[in-house]
């Protein structure tokens, strides 16, 4: 690793960095939850429903917060892969290092997928 990644300069970006990609990661959730709860308020009102424009929401909703999820995983991945030796010794260093960047990944896809699917079923009473 160069020094230029290793200055002061260089870590505080990296903060400031990993902090505005941790706000848009918490956004993505909070975006994908919003509209999945209004989504199910939608199904469970029945009725004469715009079937195909909720679907695009549903299915929309979920690729935008995989997408979200993933890029801001791996920039955080990416801002731990460029810390130099000083920073990888600290607590925050090793956690980010050893953090489960696949299993969070997974959990993201898990989650917001069951819910996907479950509203799909309910509005199409498929499966």
């Amino acid at each position: 690793m160069s020094d230029t990644m290793n200055s002061e300069a260089a870590r505080d970006r990296r903060q400031r960095f990993g902090a505005q990609r941790g706000r848009d990661l918490y956004w993505g959730f909070t975006l994908g939850l919003v509209v999945n709860t209004a989504t199910m308020f939608m199904i469970s009102m029945g009725g004469g429903l715009p079937k195909l424009g909720i679907t695009a929401a549903i299915v929309g909703t979920f690729i935008f917060v995989c997408v979200n999820s993933f890029d801001c995983m791996d920039d955080f991945k990416a801002n731990a892969d460029d810390m130099g030796d000083e920073e990888r010794a600290t607590n925050l260093g090793k956690k980010f290092l050893d953090a489960p960047w696949m299993m969070f990944k997974t959990l993201i896809v898990v989650i917001f997928g069951a819910i996907t699917v479950c509203q799909l079923q309910d509005m199409w009473d498929i499966f």
